[in-house]
Order: C-alpha cells, then structure tokens, then sequence
C-alpha cells in the first residue's frame, strides 16, 4: 500500500469526522488486515498497549495535574501579578505582564491549553478591566500561551523523547534559550504597537511595600520551577518523578499555603486531569501500530528518498519540514502532527546529521505555532471562549505575533547554537 493511499485515506476519516486517535486505529487494523490477514492484529493489541505503556509518558498526566491544581489553588493569580509588579507600569503593560506571566506559568504547567484555559482568565479581565480592546487582549493571551510547552517542562518534550528515544532532559534545557526568544519578540511588538494602538498604561503604582507583599505572596509558586527543573539537572529525578513532585507541590501549596484548593474541588480536578490524560494517551497508543504500519510499507524510506532527491543541504530540508509541519498544525492537533510524522521525519534528519534534540525544538515549535493558527488553532478556539470574544476579531489582531515566532523558528533552525549551548553546558 503506497503513502498516497495511507495518507489519503487517513485524510479522509478526518474530514468525516472521526477522532484523529480513531482514525490511525482504524487505518492501522485496517492495513495488517489487508497485508497479511487477522493474524497480524494481534501485533496491533501489542503495540496499542505498548505505545503508552512508556514509563516516561507518566509524566503527561501528572504535568495535566500540576497546570490544573495551579489553575483551582490561587497560583494563577498569583503570578500574574507578580510579573505586574516588574513590568506593568509602562505603556502597554499589561501585554508584558501577559508576555511574562505566561513565560512563570510556562515552567509549571507545561502545557499551552492549560496556560490560556487558566492564566488567561486573569490576564484578559485584568487586560479588559484596564481599556485593552477584547480582540487585542485575547490575541496577545494566546500567543503567549505557546511559550509553555517550549520551556520546561513540556508535555510535547515528554512525548518526542518517547518517539525519538532522546533524553526528556536534555530537550527541556534545550526549550529554554528559544522559549526566552519568544517572549522577547512578543514584547518586542507589543512595545512597537504600543503607542500606534493607543495602549494604556497604568497609572497606579504600587509602592515599594505593596510589591514586595505581592512578590513574597508569590514565592510558594515561583519555587515550582526550582523543584522541577532544578531537580532534573541535578539528577535527583527523572521527568516523570519531577511531574509528581509538581504535581504534589501544587496540591500543598493549594491546599495549605494559599488555602484556596478545597479537598471538596479534588474529585473535580482529578476527572478533568484525567480525561485531558486520556485523550493525550489515546492518541499515543492508537500512533504506535500506525507507526509499524508505516514502517512496514517502507513509507519512511519513501519521504527519505523524496525530501533528499530535492536536496541534501541540511538547511534547505529543514525549511521544507517547517513549511509542511505547519500546513498540517493549521489542520490537525499538534500531538497528533508529532506521532503521524516522527516515523517519517526521524530518518530524514538523521541521514542529514541533525541533532535530534535540536530537530525536537524545532518540532515544538512548529506545533506551537499550529495551536494559534486558524482554521484549527485550539488555543485560538479557548482563548476566545474563556475570553467571550469572536474567533475572527481573535484571528485579525494574532496575525503579527505568527509572524514575530516565525521569526524566531528560522532564527533556532539556521543557528543549532541557540537550541544546544545550555544542554551543552549541562554534559549533553
């Protein structure tokens, strides 16, 4: 069976509908029954339950955990207006705060959807309540949302490793320097913009004493990132020991520092964990006997042979993946996007010597990208809901924040350095 034929039929039970997990279960059953008759399925149970058997992907649900007890506990708010205090006083300060408050949240949480569902029903009332336009409050919210899964931790990392058969840490330092990119670049035009938009500024300023209350207030939850990330350099924890410490961090914090997490929100929390889990989870497992599939059909060999016929420059390559990796992130869920072409993308930067830590970045962010881009941009569609705001008055003011990442995505391709110096400091 040829990659157009697989391709194309997987196309088509999307477009009908169907669960993009759904959909690679089905092809994939539907391809060994085809090759080789029911035998073969039973290679399908086996890789279905091994593809998230993983232990590292245990981390997924507990960072799902951590974001959301964050979300209930009064971290969120906490944050927000701590990066207030250092960056609010200027014209457009609340777009910095966004910028800011995104890039703390991002070293929690790990996850975009959860950035945007739970940080960004502060920053767009906060941002609403002070002048902002609704449209422009809501753009900026979901364009700093993507900085989550870019700085560590990351769901998208936990699951590239899995895929890749790479250290999840050395790709959570390698997210640093570029997620530090992004929120300059947002800033950067929300600076630019400022005046041309008429932005507020605000006018009253906390004093010395108000801020410092607000920031010690604020230090239970900036600690998070000392325990995770700080855990994983030091070899104290792997990955998914680090997201049950989150996780257990916010539960305390929540519950017994804060005193805003009830133990009567814990069953609710816990489903809603759960079911996001599920779903991140479902896709994994239905990716694996999809990937065999495609390895067996020798469709991998085909897209080395194709994508290296037009060129073995590695750079030339590399802005070819970026171009198809974000077609398809306008289409398709970036998770999704990740396990239908890393058996396909894999092969190929490795024939041309490209770090697979360094193409795992790009990747991310690539996906990331995807999450604000219409006509399937999810963190487009929750913003806007959290946000009460029209998807297109969404769309219209984004525009200029694609084009700032973009930016940075050709800035971490033509220059590796940017990805690998800080792992590189870290013995990777």
């Amino acid at each position: 069976m040829s990659i157009i034929v697989i391709m194309s039929s997987l196309v088509m039970l999307i477009l009908i509908g169907l669960p993009i997990a759904v959909a690679l279960a089905m092809l994939a059953a539907g391809t060994m029954w085809w090759a080789a008759g029911a035998d073969l399925l039973t290679i399908f149970i086996q890789r279905f339950y091994t593809g998230m058997t993983s232990f590292s992907l245990l981390a997924i649900p507990f960072f799902i955990l951590a974001g959301n007890l964050m979300n209930t506990g009064g971290m969120t708010h906490r944050i927000f207006h701590t990066a207030q205090v250092f960056v609010g006083r200027v014209r457009g300060g609340l777009g910095h705060v966004n910028v800011v408050g995104s890039m703390l949240f991002s070293g929690m949480s790990g996850s975009a959807v959860a950035d945007s569902a739970g940080l960004g029903v502060v920053e767009v009332k906060a941002m609403r309540d002070a002048g902002y336009k609704p449209g422009f409050a809501a753009a900026i919210t979901a364009a700093s949302s993507t900085i989550g899964p870019v700085v560590p931790p990351s769901i998208p990392f936990v699951i590239y490793g899995s895929l890749a058969n790479v250290s999840v840490g050395a790709l959570f330092l390698a997210g640093i320097l570029p997620g530090l990119l992004m929120g300059i670049s947002m800033m950067v035009i929300v600076a630019l913009t400022a005046r041309a938009k008429g932005l507020p500024r605000i006018t009253e300023r906390p004093g010395l004493k108000e801020s410092l209350r607000t920031i010690v207030q604020a230090l239970p939850a900036l600690a998070m990132p000392l325990f995770v990330v700080g855990g994983l350099l030091l070899g104290f924890v792997t990955p998914t020991e680090a997201a049950v410490i989150a996780a257990a961090y916010a539960a305390f914090i929540g519950i017994f520092v804060y005193k805003e997490l009830k133990i009567t929100d814990l069953p609710e929390v816990l489903w809603t964990s759960g079911r996001q889990a599920v779903q991140v989870l479902f896709i994994m497992a239905a990716a694996a006997p999809f990937s065999w599939v495609l390895v067996q059909q020798q469709v991998p060999n085909a897209v080395v042979e194709t994508l290296l016929g037009l060129s073995t420059t590695p750079w030339v390559v590399l802005l070819m993946i970026n171009a198809i990796l974000l077609i398809l992130g306008m289409f398709i869920e970036g998770i999704a996007v990740m396990v239908i072409c890393m058996p396909m993308l894999l092969p190929v930067i490795m024939k041309l010597g490209v770090d697979p830590v360094h193409f795992g970045v790009i990747m991310v962010l690539n996906l990331m990208i995807g999450l604000i881009t219409p006509p399937v941009g999810l963190c487009l569609y929750t913003v806007s809901q959290v946000a009460h705001v029209d998807l297109l008055e969404v769309v219209r003011e984004i525009w200029i924040y694609l084009l700032g990442l973009i930016v940075v995505l050709l800035l971490i391709t033509f220059f590796p350095g940017l990805v690998m110096w800080v792992p590189a400091l870290f013995g990777f």
